[in-house]
């Protein structure tokens, strides 16, 4: 627990606990205390500021002149190691959108925005639902099921397919990947799931391009080789993220949220009760636990001032959505688990340029996954106690190791 003083004229840095990963709140918590702005040193030792204050992270991610996603904005940066160390090594992790700022950001998601917009998610909805349905079935005849590995995992990994045109066979060995990658515990090991991924993916444009078909692959490949809108070097990278992006949100949306429905079982009986409640459920679950945890990472490009604190130029900043989605000044009561809630202006996709492309469709996700869960197994509990249940770390976003449950 931190213990200095909001008031003190210099904040100490801060160590992060080591049980942060699987229970992240009192840490964060304390750290609202002290004020909207607090240095934190990382476990690998790299220094850091977080915000933590509602107000101060909205303000922060609609700032993306002081506050860049360009890391060539951080210094000291053989400091700054693991996954931010990655951006440095590998050239093309530095091109991809969500590592951008304007006007290279801008004209990449103008290219995949239309993808994500309310018709062409809609338009998803029955395959969703026909693959999770698919998997439903799988599970029907067995009495206890590792969610997982048996829903959680492939069922995102199956969207992104539908999205980008990817063949499903090859879903288990982009998906491993993807999961090697963000939760690499050495860089070395992380770099190599990289030049896997990068073989991958370039295989799959090299197919685009010689059989282009109505999906969002073929859509970039177009756009590099036609018009002329994305690099050489620059249609992998965009690739590359696509595939990657929602893929370990996804798996933490759907298993994660059924475990907090199933710690609370009132909200699960109303939501069983109501289906109707669904959506104001995915977005309660989201705000209780957003999957970045703590948040996203910026770059000061100045000296910024956080209510009263200078954040030195150069530094490495966490905008901490988990800490703001459970401020006090914003949202009555922040830790009790509320799918009934009716103000959530929550923070779980970010805000500004660089909101969430993919919220309507992990929105969906999270509809039809756990709306189906409930609907094909109403007795769906927990097969083990939950303290049993451990988070995995993975650079900044978090799931279940496993999720064991019984099904009837």
């Amino acid at each position: 627990m931190v213990t200095q003083k909001a008031a003190e004229s210099e904040l100490q840095p801060v160590p992060v606990p080591p049980d942060f990963g699987n229970n992240p709140h009192p840490f964060l918590a304390s750290l609202r205390e002290l004020g909207a702005a607090v240095p934190v040193v990382l476990p690998d030792g790299t220094p850091s500021w977080w915000i933590t204050r509602y107000d101060a992270v909205d303000a922060a991610l609609n700032d993306h002149a002081r506050f860049s996603n360009e890391v060539h904005h951080a210094v000291g940066r053989e400091e700054i190691k693991n996954s931010q160390a990655l951006i440095r090594k590998d050239p093309m992790l530095r091109l991809v959108m969500i590592n951008r700022d304007p006007p290279d950001h801008t004209r990449m998601r103008k290219l995949v925005v239309q993808a994500f917009n309310a018709r062409a998610v809609d338009n998803l909805r029955p395959r969703l639902e026909r693959l999770a349905e698919s998997l439903f079935d799988g599970m029907s005849t067995e009495d206890e099921v590792e969610l997982v590995e048996r829903f959680a995992f492939p069922f995102p990994v199956g969207v992104i397919c539908e999205l980008l045109g990817i063949p499903h066979e090859d879903s288990n060995h982009f998906g491993g990947l993807v999961t090697q990658l963000v939760g690499a515990g050495k860089p070395e090991d992380a770099l190599s799931a990289i030049r896997q991924l990068k073989d991958f993916m370039a295989a799959k444009l090299e197919e685009k391009r010689a059989a282009p078909g109505d999906d969002v692959l073929s859509g970039l490949v177009e756009a590099a080789d036609e018009h002329n809108l994305l690099s050489e070097d620059e249609l992998p990278a965009h690739a590359l993220q696509l595939l990657t992006a929602g893929h370990e949100t996804s798996i933490y949306l759907i298993s994660g949220g059924m475990f907090r429905l199933l710690q609370h079982p009132d909200q699960l009986a109303a939501l069983k009760k109501d289906p109707g409640l669904l959506a104001g459920a995915i977005d309660e679950l989201l705000r209780f636990d957003p999957p970045p945890i703590p948040g996203v990472f910026r770059y000061a490009t100045e000296d910024v001032e956080v209510d009263g604190v200078t954040v030195p130029k150069g530094s490495l900043v966490i905008l901490c959505l988990a800490s703001a989605n459970r401020d006090s000044t914003k949202f009555e009561d922040p830790d009790r688990l509320d799918i009934l809630r009716r103000q959530n202006p929550h923070l779980a996709f970010g805000n500004g340029i660089h909101y969430c492309l993919g919220a309507r469709l992990a929105r969906l996700e999270g509809t039809i996954a756990l709306g189906g869960l409930l609907r094909r197994f109403p007795d769906i509990g927990l097969a083990v106690p939950p303290e049993e249940i451990r988070w995995r770390p993975l650079h900044f976003l978090q799931r279940l190791d496993r999720l064991p449950v019984r099904l009837r």
